[in-house]
């Protein structure tokens, strides 16, 4: 039986002597993996779509739950995020939060939909750290951990100059609802992911970064998940 998908190549592992097994992110299956034939030989011709970050339709022979790729179409490679180590790490934090949090086999095209967007942002786009902040707002709201970014969570008005961040709730306290649990950021750090999430660019990459480091800070301390390519990338900073 043959059975033709879209899909993103999140990761793959070595298998016998020349196969991977690969995990890709389809819009019409979810997260599947695959077997993939004789792609470690020199000039394999399916050697592309074995790749991380490939978005191609691909062509599985399927028997049962098992499938193994036979053919596939190339739509993006997202090539220039191999050509920049912070661009790599964003998009590698993209893929991995699909790999861990995106159930194996439950269709999400919304979450699909995140992702492509998110790669061809981080490799296109004016902003590869802006397009990752919007792409982990979006996800973790999809995921059911949506970051309360409005107002304060207590009392719903304008937070001010000094704003305290409480992970357990995913929500910005003002000084006078701050019950000292959580911690103080910068007031201009929740203004770069309101400004992520609503598609504006900012001009300061400081607080983008610093951005990072919280939606990172989150994940570690309320999700109880590392990503490996979020720590990575934060290094950089």
């Amino acid at each position: 039986m043959e059975e033709k998908l879209s899909g993103i190549v999140l990761s793959g592992v070595n298998f016998s002597e020349n196969d991977k097994i690969l995990n890709i992110f389809t819009l019409e299956r979810g997260v599947v993996s695959a077997k993939i034939k004789g792609v470690k030989k020199a000039g394999a011709k399916l050697k592309f779509a074995s790749e991380p970050f490939c978005f191609a339709e691909f062509i599985f022979s399927r028997s049962g739950d098992k499938r193994t790729v036979i053919g596939a179409s190339l739509i993006d490679s997202f090539y220039p995020v191999r050509e920049n180590i912070e661009k790599y790490f964003c998009a590698g934090a993209v893929v991995e939060f699909v790999k861990r949090f995106f159930k194996e086999s439950m269709v999400d095209e919304q979450g699909f939909l995140l992702t492509v967007n998110a790669l061809k942002e981080i490799a296109y786009g004016e902003n590869h750290l802006s397009a990752l902040v919007k792409f982990l707002l979006s996800s973790l709201e999809n995921s059911g951990y949506k970051l309360s970014l409005d107002a304060c969570f207590v009392c719903k008005k304008e937070v001010g100059d000094r704003v305290f961040f409480d992970y357990r709730r995913g929500a910005f306290l003002c000084e006078d609802c701050f019950d000292q649990i959580g911690r103080e950021i910068h007031h201009l750090t929740l203004r770069a992911l309101i400004m992520a999430k609503d598609d504006k660019l900012t001009d300061n990459d400081e607080f983008t970064k610093k951005a990072i480091k919280l939606l990172d800070y989150y994940i570690t301390n309320r999700l109880e998940e590392n990503l490996n390519s979020l720590k990575e990338l934060v290094k950089f900073f």
